[in-house]
């Protein structure tokens, strides 16, 4: 009997001749039609533009051409050409709508410094900025919902074929059902050497081999993409593995068994070699600056306007019960160093962050003061932090710091937990928003929190800060919070 390792060196893969593809005509020219768009959005951009500003007595060869040459060269970089097949549109309609925010910065400030922004009509202007974000997102979100909506009726699909253990196949064949907006079919899957015996679910195809029946089926069948996991063996190597995928004319993707959705997976060099950046990322020091700036304003103005407010809740929690009006406990701060968080104090206790066994606020928690409740309730305790974030330990918006027990618990259990701490930590944030906050029961609670915050990370912007600020004030009373 052939060993999986003698297996791989038997011939080389011969591949049938491609049929013609499922896909039809999306499949074929896609990138072709990415193309047409991006000179058709700025052509339909630059005919509106005319039309609004048919008035404003510029000659109207150069209206086309500084409209054209704006939106060709900001619209690109904004990301919307590329695939969105697994990408959430979501995410589409914010780079759409801070693409077409960047042109219509960039044009009045073309037009103030060329000193013509009066001639254009203020209605006309509005009337063509709304038509444009319009536009844009009908092109660009309205008709990739449309092709999803095709693709849940079979069109536009991709035949795979998946290669590894039976439970990382049923793991995959899962994924594909929770997404059949994607588009990809399962066709054939095989499995790794020595795998163990798992029960598959019913709706899931049984499998067709090992090794030897997946090279002669892909000697046999045209399939669209590859897919494989893997696990160290004895027997069959990675690099082995690699060998064998890369014989074939198809693309091949790994799913490596490992990861979570907390990483991030951007691929970079080091010279000839290729690294993946799995945590952690680098901001501009611009952004930076920004951020501190938005934090050192926002918090300011909301100590001013709060004033009263604050006096008045202090006064409260010093006459109905005993104990400081403060209450500072350590957190862990940016870079994992520790820092005292401040709050109103709202329990009968004030243990330090760092207390072995620290018990996290429960419903009906006998620690809880009358006042404590209805300050939780609706977030006031947390107003003094506008102190932390005016001292530079806190921002107004980021990953919320818990106490020092808990990370130290948390830390052993989630994989990347630590990395939610390369941001400040805010006084609100993503998982909040989102409704991960309050007591995390659960490990499952706290995973999800923290791949709320890392996800946070990785798509930060000023806009995401101030819609996470907007959202709060619409979410301060919360029935998590006890």
């Amino acid at each position: 009997m052939r060993t999986p390792s003698r297996l791989l060196a038997d011939h080389t893969f011969q591949d049938p001749k491609p049929a013609r593809s499922p896909g039809g005509l999306l499949r074929l020219y896609g990138k072709d039609l990415s193309r047409l768009l991006r000179i058709l959005d700025p052509t339909l951009i630059t005919v509106l533009f005319l039309i609004g500003a048919s008035g404003s007595g510029i000659p109207l060869p150069t209206r086309a051409l500084t409209m054209f040459l704006l939106t060709a060269l900001i619209l690109p970089a904004g990301k919307l050409y590329r695939s969105y097949r697994q990408t959430s549109l979501w995410t589409l309609v914010r780079r759409v709508t801070i693409s077409w925010a960047l042109v219509l910065t960039a044009l009045l400030l073309l037009g103030f410094l060329l000193k013509v922004s009066a001639n254009f009509s203020r209605l006309d202007m509005t009337l063509w900025a709304l038509g444009g974000w319009a536009l844009l997102l009908l092109q660009h979100v309205g008709s990739r919902k449309l092709l999803r909506w095709h693709r849940m009726r079979g069109g536009n699909t991709r035949t795979i074929v998946f290669w590894g253990t039976p439970s990382q196949a049923i793991d995959f064949h899962r994924k594909l059902q929770r997404l059949p907006w994607i588009g990809l079919r399962l066709v054939a899957w095989f499995e790794a050497p020595h795998s163990e015996a798992t029960p598959l679910p019913p709706a899931m195809l049984p499998c067709s081999g090992g090794l030897r029946e997946m090279r002669q089926w892909l000697n046999t069948n045209d399939v669209d993409q590859i897919y494989f996991s893997y696990l160290s063996s004895a027997d069959l190597s990675l690099e082995q593995v690699l060998r064998f995928f890369g014989d074939t004319c198809k693309p091949v993707y790994y799913l490596p068994w490992w990861a979570n959705s907390s990483m991030q997976f951007e691929v970079d060099q080091l010279g000839d070699a290729f690294t993946i950046n799995l945590w952690g990322q680098e901001g501009s020091f611009i952004d930076h600056r920004l951020k501190r700036l938005l934090d050192l304003v926002g918090a300011s103005l909301a100590l001013l306007l709060l004033a009263p407010l604050l006096l008045l809740i202090a006064l409260l929690v010093a006459i109905t019960s005993s104990g400081p009006v403060f209450f500072a406990q350590t957190r862990y701060g940016l870079d994992g160093h520790p820092f005292r968080m401040l709050k109103f104090r709202t329990m009968t206790v004030t243990e330090d962050g760092a207390t072995p066994g620290l018990q996290q606020a429960r419903r009906d928690d006998p620690r809880v003061t009358p006042l404590g409740r209805i300050l939780r309730r609706w977030s006031l305790d947390e107003l003094p932090q506008l102190l932390n974030v005016l001292e530079g330990s806190m921002s107004l918006v980021g990953p919320r710091p818990h106490a020092v027990d808990h990370n130290e618990h948390y830390r052993q259990l989630i994989p990347g937990y630590m990395q939610r701490h390369s941001f400040k930590p805010g006084m609100t944030g993503l998982a909040q928003v989102e409704g991960w906050r309050g007591e995390t029961a659960e490990l499952d609670a706290m995973a999800r929190r923290v791949e709320a915050d890392l996800r946070y990370q990785r798509e930060w912007s000023l806009s995401m800060d101030l819609r996470v600020l907007l959202l709060t004030l619409f979410k301060l009373r919360s029935g998590k919070a006890y």
